[in-house]
């Protein structure tokens, strides 16, 4: 089987047991830029393997994986987030003699995968919403923090409590 670095394979002759495609590819390269929240230090690693069907179309199945830098939701925080597809699986019909380009596909499993928010870790606390002191480096020093919290947890409960106070006539 041969092994090859990649996203662009010319499929002219694809041997039965198929072929390996392995490397890494920039963030970049993929057209997925840098945001406010998210940078990428290091490439995007793919192990993919592409094999023929039979009747002119090929499969390619495989992973791919990439730690990112993330500034955490919660804390504000820089940290460290890995992403990982470990089911990446494509076919491509009529693709014999054609330049097959993987890297649209390639970077819709990487996209479809991004969280929605990103904590620098599992336990992160946060910042005091008084303060702003990070919860997770020391102690809040707030003496109404403790007064305001179960009034604070009762509107987090009851998000239309607000609603109450309006007069309407």
């Amino acid at each position: 089987m041969d092994v090859k670095s990649g996203l662009i394979f010319q499929l002219v002759d694809l041997r039965p047991e198929g072929v390996c495609l392995r490397g890494q590819i920039s963030f970049a390269d993929l057209d997925i830029q840098e945001e406010d929240r998210f940078s990428y230090p290091n490439p995007l690693e793919y192990d993919l393997l592409l094999t023929p069907l039979g009747q002119n179309s090929v499969l390619l199945r495989g992973t791919l994986q990439a730690r990112i830098a993330i500034i955490c939701d919660r804390c504000n925080c820089p940290g460290e987030l890995l992403l990982q597809v470990d089911d990446v699986c494509h076919q491509y019909k009529d693709a014999f003699g054609k330049v097959l380009d993987l890297t649209p596909d390639i970077r819709e499993d990487i996209l479809i995968i991004f969280p929605q928010h990103c904590l620098c870790r599992e336990d992160c606390r946060g910042l005091c919403l008084q303060c702003g002191e990070n919860l997770n480096v020391s102690s809040c020093t707030c003496d109404s923090a403790a007064e305001d919290l179960p009034a604070a947890a009762e509107s987090q409960s009851d998000p239309w409590q607000g609603l109450d106070k309006l007069k309407l006539s």
